[in-house]
């Protein structure tokens, strides 16, 4: 295939175009940030659970002192029916009865009002732990939320970068005769570069230098003809030192 020194030229900016997108595309996958942020999602799942857990502790023992203060309501009532029943009674038996329950009913306010009294120092102490929790949940979350913002702020930059870059692809491709362009995609696709420097005696594609036969074949072809690497197939595009 033959294509002028120009149209050879032209392919290196394009391959210079292609290598700049395929950095920015990394830098945008590799981002420091997006590394951290993935770190964090063991702290982040402790201090969730530690969260819950505490929750579910919270309401369970809400639970059984709503359910305490029921159970003392109940008593107090049946206490004060007792007491009214008792200033009425004009019979000894029901009398005696009616003072042997109050006494019971007695010990068991007294039961379930220790018991009470024990629930919610418990779940005063349970509060404390879950306000902890729910600040140690709440700070990684913010910092989670920081990252995030500089993710999405960095990808807009790279994005930006990207689309001006295609743009300028896209112009630099429209100069070049189509079967070379078909050509460098082609070999682009397959093996990675499409095209690369010869300087001196050393191909930019492989990073090696090219055997003096090599170097004598490609300096013995026409300027407008279209050499590869030996190494990688790669166009090799001669340029002056």
């Amino acid at each position: 295939m033959k294509a002028s020194p120009r149209q050879q030229l032209l392919l290196l900016e394009l391959q210079d175009l292609d290598n700049a997108q395929a950095r920015a595309r990394r830098r945008r996958a590799q981002l420091p940030e997006r590394a951290e942020l993935a770190g964090m999602q063991g702290e982040h799942s402790a201090a969730k659970e530690a969260f819950m857990e505490l929750q579910r502790e919270l309401d369970a023992q809400s639970a059984d002192i709503g359910r305490l203060e029921n159970d003392v309501e109940t008593v107090r009532q049946r206490r004060a029916r007792d007491e009214q029943l008792l200033a009425a009674s004009t019979s000894p038996k029901e009398a005696q009865a009616l003072q042997g329950e109050l006494e019971a009913l007695a010990r068991r306010q007294n039961e379930l009002e220790d018991r009470e009294l024990e629930l919610m120092e418990a779940n005063e102490e349970t509060r404390i732990g879950f306000d902890a929790a729910a600040a140690a949940l709440a700070g990684v979350d913010a910092r989670r939320s920081q990252l995030e913002s500089a993710i999405a702020e960095a990808e807009r930059g790279i994005d930006a970068e990207l689309a001006s870059l295609a743009e300028e692809r896209a112009g630099l491709a429209a100069e070049l005769q189509r079967d070379l362009l078909d050509l460098y995609e082609q070999l682009r696709g397959r093996i990675g570069v499409g095209a690369a420097r010869l300087r001196g005696n050393v191909s930019e594609a492989s990073n090696m230098a090219l055997a003096p036969a090599e170097l004598s074949d490609i300096r013995a072809t026409a300027p407008d003809e279209i050499v590869f690497c030996p190494g990688t197939g790669a166009i090799l595009v001669r340029v002056e030192e």
